[in-house]
């Protein structure tokens, strides 16, 4: 295409692939964000790890022909060996890299993780135009490994230009640019508004939480459980329920704990759902809970504003950047006796959450695949001179 940069996009990724009857396949938020970039430049090769195993999460094909791999070995699962293993594959994969990035004009670094930080040393030393997507929060919390660390204590304190990264949130250097995710098209946003959602399906007098996601510990569903509970212990008589939407291996102890605290007759869980029905019982939500503490801008958020219900997340991390409280959305402090109060303090403001909708909607205009690809476009051009 005429309108593409003539320049050969090498992109570093840990981000597990797989081989699925003849196609690559990959997680697929991390596919729909690449195929923006396959749009802007005439070639594409990633530099990826090509895994056998499957985590479970949902996969998609690039469908992109300009797109092309460079395979890797790197076993990145949790079990007793694998730090042997890797110890081993590292410094293969040092080498591989080296010769990756040279043959590249401009380098697109998925950050953060093992390859991105070997990614920023090559890039340091041999001068090579990049920018490092960084996908999660862009600061420290409690329990982050060294690596992560490390990785970014070089970025804010050898990376310069032409060295550039999108962060989440805030930024105060000149090569760190605040940036939004992908989150829909335009075309899906009005797809998912259009949604029907049946009135016998919510019952007035009901206040319905949703929330959604693998059911892993990185997720917090726990606490939100456990404030359930307290909001249950304290008032009773609110007429309420809750439905968690997804699957995974905190299944059981998450049923376990809602029944441990009286509030299992209260609590739907529904299982892995597809994408369209997972949005439709997002619509008939008056509050989507976001409990997860070590999230990076989390999707279901602006899906969440998309479908016209309420965020209610966690005060972590990004979080407090993006909803503004009682603006588009609410915040509760990371205990379950601060969650429980939040709500009692939503059902004493129902006149005012009409606006909240309100705002939360025109926020995720903002977050289309038009926005993201014209704002990487202007990068491209003001900053490494394409």
């Amino acid at each position: 295409m005429k309108d593409r940069f003539h320049a050969r996009l090498g992109t570093i990724t840990q981000t597990d692939h797989w081989m699925v009857e003849g196609q690559v396949r990959a997680y697929e938020p991390y596919v729909r964000e690449m195929r923006v970039w396959a749009e802007l430049f005439e070639s594409i090769k990633v530099f990826t790890p090509l895994v056998s195993f499957h985590s479970g999460a949902s996969m998609s094909s690039y469908q992109r022909e300009n797109v092309s791999f460079r395979f890797v070995n790197y076993d990145s699962r949790v079990f007793r060996f694998a730090p042997l293993i890797r110890m081993v594959q590292f410094p293969v994969v040092f080498i591989q890299m080296f010769f990756f990035i040279l043959s590249h004009d401009i380098l697109l670094i998925r950050s953060p993780g093992h390859f991105s930080l070997i990614a920023h040393f090559w890039v340091f030393l041999l001068r090579k135009k990049s920018i490092t997507k960084f996908a999660g929060f862009f600061g420290s919390f409690k329990g982050e490994r060294i690596p992560s660390i490390a990785e970014r204590f070089f970025i804010r304190n050898f990376l310069r230009a032409p060295h550039y990264v999108l962060v989440y949130g805030r930024s105060n250097q000149q090569h760190l640019i605040s940036f939004f995710p992908l989150v829909l098209s335009t075309s899906e946003i009005d797809e998912l508004r259009a949604l029907p959602v049946l009135q016998s399906e919510k019952k007035s007098t009901l206040f319905h939480f949703y929330t959604l996601g693998r059911l892993t510990p990185v997720k917090g569903f726990d606490l939100a459980i456990q404030g359930l509970g307290e909001l249950f212990k304290i008032r009773p008589e609110w007429n309420w329920e809750c439905h968690l939407i997804g699957d995974g291996p905190e299944l059981e102890r998450l049923k376990k704990m809602a029944k441990d605290l009286s509030i299992q007759d209260r609590i739907i869980f529904e299982g892995k759902q597809d994408y369209l029905s997972a949005m439709r019982m997002l619509k008939m939500a008056d509050m989507v809970i976001m409990p997860g503490e070590k999230e990076g801008w989390p999707k279901v958020v602006a899906e969440a504003w998309v479908v016209g219900s309420i965020p209610l997340c966690v005060n972590a991390g990004l979080l407090p950047e993006i909803i503004k409280d009682s603006e588009n959305g609410f915040l509760f402090n990371p205990d379950p006796k601060s969650f429980a109060q939040k709500c009692l303090d939503i059902k004493n403001l129902q006149t005012t959450l009409p606006q909240v909708v309100k705002a939360g909607m025109k926020e995720s205009d903002r977050l289309t695949a038009d926005n993201f690809k014209n704002g990487i476009r202007k990068i491209c051009v003001d900053k490494l001179k394409l």
